[in-house]
């Protein structure tokens, strides 16, 4: 009986660690490659993938001092997040309505919101985006 618990402890053991191993790139053949966004998405704005699954996209936008996402919609996602990390950033909702955001504090934005930010520092904004998509 005591096997039966053995064996089935590693096979457990072993199953998961797997699985784990099989979803985490290794740390050597990951690389983050930012790109300049086209200037019909905002001024001085680049972003990278993180994290681009089927179900989910984690991405790093920086925002260089005075830059602007433009108002946008994500139609393809149920919800999304929006965190400051390294610094602050404005949130926008449309011309005239945008909450100011400190650093980690995240905004939730439901999919096909119109939504944008921007930075109103003197030094280069990180932001982290997470899309839940449909």
């Amino acid at each position: 009986m005591g096997r039966l618990f053995s064996a089935a402890g590693i096979f457990a053991a072993v199953f998961c660690v797997g699985s784990a191993v099989a979803q985490t790139p290794a740390a050597s053949e990951w690389k983050l490659e930012m790109r300049t966004l086209a200037a019909t998405s905002g001024i001085g704005l680049s972003n990278g993938a993180l994290i681009d699954r089927p179900e989910i996209r984690i991405i790093r936008v920086d925002l260089q001092p005075g830059a602007v996402r433009l108002l946008h919609t994500h139609d393809d996602v149920r919800y999304h997040l929006m965190i400051p990390i390294t610094g602050s950033a404005q949130a926008n909702f449309s011309p005239s309505d945008s909450v100011p955001l400190q650093q980690w504090q995240p905004v939730f934005f439901q999919g096909g919101s119109t939504h944008g930010f921007q930075n109103n520092s003197t030094s280069t904004l990180s932001v982290m985006e997470i899309f839940v998509r449909k």
